[in-house]
């Protein structure tokens, strides 16, 4: 079963008739209208086994296959995602009308923090991260367990025991992840407690695509505190739809910002490429363009000798259990 891990309702902002999407594919250097369906989702990354389900059941869970998905995502997360992401569309007219606007207050950039970084967590490349980390500090525990019974009882055939780690993977990383409401939360304050600006295009001409909340490094080798999201000298940014983008400054390194927080500015035509071409980089397979604009990745295509760009944020953590790394 497909599962979107950008949602739909997401994606119907950068689209013109709410159905599909202008998409350019980066893997078939083509440009094409796609079906909502076919984008930003992948089989079963929220469905949980019918032999988990029985075992929870049992231990008095109420638990189906489509928990995560339907009764987390759809029923609760995205409605008031939505809803918020609306409430900010008002705000923004109103600047742009040149009436006095609302500025987000700290408990309101914390809700909307809160489903950035859900949107963030739920991603596939986060989910294999996770799961990946969990299982690796589970071999190193292992191993270490093997080590000691090895020495004391003198039988170095102990350390080749082969013991496998199984996991229930979708809820794993959900309970890791964008279920665990303190680490939810932690992630959050450390983003809303930044500098926020709102950049507006007028002309629709911001991009987004599957991976789109992306941080700029405005520092060498700085720590990525919080995965990055809000690591010193970091931007972090995000569209919201085709003419709004949320700019999310370092409050330490980008002080002389701290007076503009939470205000809107028009993004210059610089400003607007360089938000596209972190979108382009950054995706893995597909940009969307509600306008089907893809000038910008053309003529990168073509510099580069018909080789596109792909980076990749750096999830891993390196494991050390004292025989090895992981």
């Amino acid at each position: 079963m497909k599962q979107h891990y950008i949602p739909r309702f997401y994606l119907r902002r950068f689209s013109d008739d709410g159905k599909s999407i202008h998409t350019y594919d980066k893997q078939l250097a083509k440009v094409y209208n796609a079906s909502m369906m076919s984008v930003c989702c992948e089989d079963d990354i929220y469905t949980i086994s019918d032999d988990f389900i029985k075992k929870s059941n049992r231990e008095g869970g109420k638990i189906n296959k489509l928990s995560l998905e339907q009764e987390h995502f759809a029923r609760t997360e995205e409605p008031l995602f939505l809803q918020l992401l609306k409430e900010i569309d008002e705000i923004r007219n109103e600047w742009v009308s040149g009436k006095e606007h609302y500025r987000l207050k700290h408990i309101e950039k914390r809700e909307l923090a809160l489903h950035i970084v859900t949107l963030f967590f739920r991603h596939p490349k986060l989910k294999e991260s996770t799961v990946n980390d969990c299982l690796r500090m589970e071999n190193a525990g292992i191993d270490m367990v093997k080590a000691f019974l090895a020495k004391q009882k003198n039988d170095d055939s102990i350390n080749d025991l082969k013991i496998n780690v199984t996991c229930e993977a979708p809820v794993l990383h959900a309970n890791l992840t964008y279920m665990d409401k303190e680490t939810l939360m932690c992630f959050a304050d450390a983003i809303a407690s930044n500098i926020w600006i709102f950049e507006v295009s007028k002309g629709d001409d911001f991009y987004t695509c599957d991976f789109p909340i992306v941080v700029e490094p405005h520092v060498e080798n700085a720590r990525p505190m919080y995965m990055g999201l809000a690591q010193y000298g970091g931007e972090l940014t995000f569209p919201l739809s085709p003419n709004l983008v949320l700019s999310v400054f370092d409050k330490e390194y980008f002080k002389d910002k701290e007076k503009d927080d939470c205000s809107f500015i028009i993004a210059g035509d610089k400003e607007i490429r360089r938000q596209n071409m972190l979108r382009y980089f950054y995706a893995s397979r597909h940009v969307f363009s509600i306008k089907n604009d893809f000038k910008l990745i053309d003529i990168i295509y073509k510099i580069r000798g018909r080789q596109h760009v792909f980076m990749n944020a750096n999830f891993k953590t390196e494991i050390i259990s004292g025989l090895g790394r992981y």
